[in-house]
């Protein structure tokens, strides 16, 4: 009971702006790819719940949940080079924390094509809103492939955690996600 609470005083103390999405200045490196992913706790927490996700159902979902993921931020990505406007998508991003939430709170498996539908239409305006923070004069395709890199670690690190741990863990990391996706959505 300790930890949750500590857990919740530390959300309570995130600014409510999604921070992967400032619109500030970023590091023109290698470097602020690999920590794109981790400087918003919305994308935080949705990979770590692919993870998470993949592990409760087993079998192929084990390397397709993410797989597909990550094909689907790379083609949100695209949706963005190539112009093409997404309305609300900050929203969006914040349901995504939402359902993820919803998702890893599941007591048992359900229906793959469900959850992988669910999965693969948040991934793109995640992958979307990663593009639209990529420097002006930086590679896009080296800053992208550390962003994606770092994801997959990410990925995995939930993938581990489901693996290692119990319905506690999930139902903590559920509370996080839920009260994190609330509290998203009250900012946007």
């Amino acid at each position: 009971m300790r930890i949750k609470n500590q857990l919740i005083i530390a959300l309570c103390l995130v600014s409510p702006s999604l921070y992967a999405h400032t619109g500030d200045s970023i590091d023109h490196s290698l470097i602020s790819g690999l920590l794109h992913p981790l400087t918003g706790i919305d994308h935080l927490l949705v990979l770590l719940a692919v993870g998470l996700i993949a592990v409760k159902q087993g079998g192929k979902a084990l390397w397709a949940f993410p797989l597909a993921f990550f094909a689907l931020m790379i083609a949100g990505a695209t949706l963005n080079a190539a112009a093409v406007h997404i309305p609300f998508v900050e929203l969006l991003i914040a349901l995504s924390v939402v359902a993820f939430g919803l998702l890893v709170s599941l007591n048992r498996q359900y229906h793959s094509t469900s959850l992988f539908l669910t999965v693969s239409f948040f991934a793109l305006f995640h992958g979307y809103v990663h593009a639209a923070e990529i420097p002006a004069d930086t590679s896009a395709t080296v800053y992208l492939s550390a962003l994606m890199l770092m994801s997959l670690a990410i990925c995995l690190a939930g993938a581990v955690l489901g693996l290692s741990t119990g319905k506690r863990i999930n139902y903590l990391f559920s509370l996080i996600c839920l009260s994190s996706g609330l509290y998203y959505l009250t900012a946007v």
